[in-house]
């Protein structure tokens, strides 16, 4: 991604966002989806600052909105 901190996308849908960036960047599916293709659980997303608890594919997306994603990270 370039080193990308933000990414202008419209989409109406968090799935539909989520193809365009793969789109863009196609290594990102990887990343953020797993085998079944959908979002990893190691990602929580917000929208507009607040957490998704259960994000889905089909959660609705505003012109406005923000979608963040911030991935745990552990280690030993």
């Amino acid at each position: 991604m370039n080193y990308q901190r933000t990414v202008q996308i419209d989409a109406e849908t968090l799935g539909a966002a989520l193809e365009q960036l793969e789109r863009r960047h196609p290594q990102m599916k990887s990343i953020l989806r797993d085998d079944s293709g959908q979002i990893r659980r190691a990602h929580q997303i917000f929208v507009n600052g607040e957490q998704v608890r259960k994000p889905a594919l089909d959660t609705p997306l505003k012109e406005t909105d923000r979608v963040e994603f911030l991935t745990a990270i552990a280690g030993g």
